[in-house]
């Protein structure tokens, strides 16, 4: 099985088929799926990976607010 863990199965002889991906550096646009056994293939499209979401900036509370009593606190 693939990385991915996708699995199919060759409509020909029922050999489960090795998906090729894109070389490195080479545009993630179409699989290449092979049977070892009979040799049939067949291309799938698939988007390409999304990239990595960069983290969220932290939000600091403000320096007043976080001294503030509560509002269901009396204010003295």
């Amino acid at each position: 099985m693939n990385q991915l863990g996708i699995e199919i199965r060759c409509m020909r002889c029922g050999e489960v088929m090795e998906l090729r991906d894109p070389q490195p550096g080479m545009p993630w646009s179409d699989q290449f799926w092979v049977c070892p056994r009979c040799g049939r293939h067949f291309w799938t499209t698939y988007p390409p990976p999304k990239p990595a979401a960069p983290p969220a900036p932290a939000v600091a509370a403000p320096a007043a607010a976080a001294s503030a009593k509560p509002a269901s606190e009396p204010a003295t």
